[in-house]
């Protein structure tokens, strides 16, 4: 695979990728990397197993130089399908500026330019793949989660090289409740993620009319999924659809790291969190998952 990476910087068949500035490619792979607590250490390059199509492909992503973003794709696949789907993982076209805007010169939160200036969030390839990653991580750890993901993937996607394509819906839709439980996940889980992928499978479900929605109706059409209440809603928003005020306030975690940061040490209410976060409109979420990731990195915020 790396020949095959190597030749094909060579023959300059690769995509440049466009992200809004400021940005900074390999602080936010770090980030990334922190949430996967067995991830390797790998350098400042991201990779993935994708359909292109109906064809399997790696894509790996690089940082050629300050600014510039390149893709290659393996096989070769059509440059606007690369491009959009790396574009879509990365939050390319997310603007961190009225952001830092925002919360300029409050001391608090100096950490956020000074020490994790540039990063943006990630998510996954698809958004079928984002609902049942919200499914997976409700009420358990993240690492917890991850595992239990990365049996699912391995049991029912396609493997590429190194990598696993996450399971297609009519795959899981296919799926005894038996085997889906073998993974880890518990049998109301399971139910979940099974109803979801059949009806994703028949059209019943089309996640991909949420990204036309405004955030009102999103979470309503996604509070009617079978397994889905207002946490799993707010955080399918904020990560999956990039909608940067969302905020699951009801998050132990969050409450946690928020009351680390904010609440000398005391793990905060819901209403406590809201309250915090409430000057910061319209990037509430986007600021919680900044003090997320100071908490990952262990950066000291003062």
């Amino acid at each position: 695979m790396a020949q095959m990476m190597q030749n094909s910087r060579l023959a300059d068949d690769s995509v440049s990728i466009h992200v809004v500035e400021p940005y900074d490619f390999a602080l936010s792979l770090q980030t990334m990397r922190s949430f996967q607590r067995d991830a390797p250490v790998q350098a400042p390059r991201w990779r993935t197993a994708v359909k292109l199509g109906a064809t399997p492909a790696v894509l790996e992503v690089v940082m050629e130089d300050a600014k510039n973003l390149r893709a290659y794709s393996r096989p070769q696949g059509e440059e606007n399908q690369v491009r959009s789907i790396v574009e879509w993982v990365l939050f390319a076209d997310l603007d961190l500026k009225p952001f830092y805007r925002l919360i300029m010169g409050k001391r608090e939160l100096m950490f956020v330019t000074n020490k994790l200036y540039g990063l943006k969030p990630s998510r996954p390839a698809s958004l079928f793949e984002m609902a049942v990653t919200v499914i997976t991580e409700q009420q358990i750890s993240l690492a917890a989660a991850y595992k239990i993901r990365s049996r699912v993937v391995q049991r029912f996607g396609e493997p590429v090289d190194d990598l696993w394509i996450f399971p297609e819906p009519k795959v899981l839709a296919a799926a005894s409740i038996e085997d889906l439980r073998s993974c880890g996940l518990s049998g109301q889980k399971s139910t979940y993620i099974k109803g979801l992928a059949q009806k994703v499978a028949s059209g019943e479900i089309d996640l991909e009319s949420l990204k036309a929605m405004d955030t009102d109706k999103a979470r309503e059409t996604i509070m009617n999924i079978k397994g889905f209440g207002q946490w799993s809603a707010d955080y399918m928003l904020i990560r999956g659809l990039a909608r940067p005020n969302c905020i699951p306030v009801d998050d132990i975690g969050i409450r946690e790291v928020m009351g680390k940061y904010l609440g000398a040490g005391h793990r905060l209410t819901s209403q406590e969190v809201a309250g915090k976060l409430e000057p910061f409109r319209p990037y509430r979420g986007l600021l919680a998952f900044y003090f997320l990731a100071a908490n990952r990195l262990k950066i000291v915020t003062t």
